[in-house]
């Protein structure tokens, strides 16, 4: 974490706790260790309060009753509300506040010491330091700790699986897409891989009007992808969203409107010139950052197309990738679905069915994500028919998934067996 000023720090730390004040039972904090008497203040009614009766009004209420001299109105704590940073980064934010904390301990102690030069002031600074010491020495020891509290928290308590998709595909991969999950789907081309990815971030955003959804595409324009997803929720077809003024009737067009109503009314962001890596980092990092915990998701298609400063080979080039792409999902407590192209080998062979050695061009693929899967046609006699097939799992079970595709529609549809 960079260097950031007391005053920053305890903001952050206040932000994620108004927006999630069970995780405050996931980690250690000392209200001694605020300076601002007004955080100090939230954190202690937050404390007080029981879980049914977090909201923004009660800890408000509480804070005021336990400090006469709160001085922050509940128009201060809704717009530190909006303030939000990412509850996966309160572990982090935490340490950074008890180091700044134990750093004005050592200052306070070495100015009393140089007033008076006793053995009990030199005692109280050598504690001091000694305290800082180990903090910084345990900055990054691979302590259990908070990993250990969050643990024990979710034993008594209901925590979200992950963001909700298709019903088949959550099972398998436990309870949905989940925060460090780098999910890589490939396919050979015209399989239908983006009109997947376009069904996974529509059902996802059908399931949770909260959600927000950055899809970075890099083969095509905003407005046709606005068309496939304007597609996928009404069943025109996109080819005739090409020239709608033409070729839709007055009811298919209040249809369409209401189709981009609904977009309107929920979260996705379509980036189409966004090519290189460093861009598509900086932008996850950004959104990521304002969101709650499994209210996010980063779609890229595909991963064979991003551009990597100073890196021209294929290979060391997508290993750059997705080792950056699994390391947001590390950092950030979210998941990314990568879309990946499969090599042409796999058409030379009697027996078509993908396997992880498909993957083209880099076994770092497979190295570095959770979950690969591969969209194929298994049946050649039935162009309906696709399947999902799950080929790696770190979570879960391997498997796979039957569906019905119509792309004309944009139209995935899960198979479920009776």
């Amino acid at each position: 974490m960079k260097k950031i000023n007391s005053e920053e720090i305890e903001r952050q730390v206040i932000t994620v706790l108004l927006h999630e004040p069970q995780l405050l039972d996931t980690v250690n904090i000392n209200t001694e260790w605020f300076v601002d008497h007004n955080y100090r203040s939230v954190v202690e009614a937050i404390n007080e309060l029981d879980t049914e009766h977090y909201s923004l009004l009660n800890i408000w209420g509480k804070a005021s009753y336990l400090n006469p001299q709160f001085g922050l109105n509940y128009d201060d704590l809704s717009s530190l509300n909006r303030l939000f940073v990412t509850g996966h980064t309160l572990p982090q934010i935490v340490s950074e506040l008890r180091k700044q904390a134990l750093t004005r301990k050592v200052k306070e102690a070495a100015s009393e010491y140089q007033r008076l030069p006793v053995s009990d002031n030199a005692e109280a600074l050598y504690e001091s330091l000694n305290n800082l010491i180990n903090t910084e020495d345990t900055t990054a020891d691979g302590s259990l700790d908070d990993a250990m509290n969050q643990l024990d928290y979710r034993l008594n308590h209901q925590v979200e699986k992950g963001i909700k998709t298709f019903d088949l595909l959550d099972d398998i991969v436990g309870g949905g897409l989940y925060g460090s999950m780098l999910f890589t789907i490939g396919a050979r081309p015209s399989v239908g891989k983006t009109a997947f990815s376009v069904n996974l971030a529509y059902e996802a955003l059908q399931q949770d009007s909260k959600l927000e959804v950055d899809y970075f595409t890099l083969e095509m324009g905003k407005a046709e992808m606005l068309n496939r997803f304007i597609s996928r929720h009404t069943g025109i077809m996109s080819q005739s969203l090409r020239d709608p003024a033409s070729s839709l009737s007055d009811i298919q067009k209040s249809v369409v409107r209401s189709a981009i109503k609904w977009l309107k009314d929920h979260k996705l962001n379509v980036y189409d010139t966004t090519p290189m890596l460093d861009q598509i980092v900086q932008t996850i990092k950004k959104n990521a950052a304002k969101c709650k915990t499994n209210k996010y998701l980063a779609i890229v298609d595909y991963i064979g197309l991003i551009s990597v400063q100073g890196i021209d080979e294929q290979r060391p080039k997508l290993e750059k990738v997705t080792r950056e792409l699994k390391m947001l999902t590390n950092d950030l407590h979210i998941p990314i679905v990568a879309l990946a192209q499969l090599s042409r080998g796999i058409e030379s062979r009697n027996n078509k069915t993908p396997l992880l050695s498909d993957l083209r061009d880099s076994g770092s693929i497979e190295q570095d994500s959770n979950v690969v899967a591969f969209l194929h046609k298994p049946y050649a006699n039935n162009v309906s028919a696709e399947q999902l097939l799950i080929q790696k799992n770190r979570e879960g079970d391997l498997g796979k998934i039957d569906f019905y595709f119509d792309g004309s529609e944009m139209l995935f549809k899960e198979i479920k067996q009776k």
